[in-house]
């Protein structure tokens, strides 16, 4: 059984992060399986794009994210780092201790066969709603 589609987008200053077709089955997660969820990323850095799909991760990881997230906003980290695992993919969060949190990383397009390395600024004000949009997935 999977829960609704569900998207969440991190944006500041024409620049965005996203997850969607964020998928999760309950089943495998029960089942003790670490890909129980699907879902693609989408990367716009300063007229760059890319996305990666066919990411999975396990739904702990998504919780994790959350929750390490909102220690980052809260300036109690400095660093929050989110890789999924097809590919690798990795989103790194770099906060510097006055609310500027630096968003990089790479995304791997289908088999890795293309990616896209990126970074872009944003700061804590942005985070409660994309905070709250990964709890909801």
């Amino acid at each position: 059984m999977h829960e609704p589609v569900c998207t969440a987008k991190l944006e500041y200053g024409g620049n965005f992060f996203e997850i969607n077709n964020f998928f999760h089955s309950v089943e495998d997660e029960r089942s003790g399986n670490p890909y129980n969820c699907a879902f693609s990323m989408r990367v716009e850095s300063d007229g760059f794009a890319g996305e990666a799909v066919g990411c999975e991760c396990d739904y702990k990881d998504i919780k994790d994210l959350a929750k390490e997230l909102r220690e980052l906003a809260g300036f109690k980290t400095r660093e929050v780092v989110f890789k999924e695992l097809a590919y690798d993919s990795e989103i790194r969060f770099t906060g510097d201790g006055l609310g500027h949190i630096t968003v990089s990383g790479t995304l791997y397009g289908d088999m890795a066969l293309q990616s896209l390395k990126f970074s872009f600024e944003t700061d804590q004000t942005v985070y409660p709603a994309f905070i709250c949009s990964l709890e909801r997935l």
